[in-house]
């Protein structure tokens, strides 16, 4: 019984689930072709695009809820609007 490991009382570190994605905040902002976009914060590339900002907020508000986190919103010069 050479090859047996030694008992301990030490529970086995719990793995992080892979593919498992951080919540990040989504931000409704002015994209650089015009229009307004939805990314998450921090991400170079917007979720998707939109005319108004209107129609901007409502799908940023749909896709935080969904996710579990929130809205931020930014004025055309780009400073921060409001958090939802």
């Amino acid at each position: 019984m050479a090859n047996e490991e030694p008992k301990t009382d030490k529970k086995p570190a719990e793995k992080e689930e892979s593919g498992t994605a951080r919540k990040r905040r989504q931000v409704v902002s002015t994209h650089p072709d015009g229009g307004w976009q939805v990314k998450p914060e921090g991400a170079p590339i917007a979720t998707k695009r939109f005319k108004t900002k209107a129609e901007a907020d409502e799908y940023a508000k749909i896709l935080a809820s969904k996710q579990g986190t929130s809205v931020v919103r930014k004025k055309k010069d780009g400073k921060l609007q409001k958090k939802l």
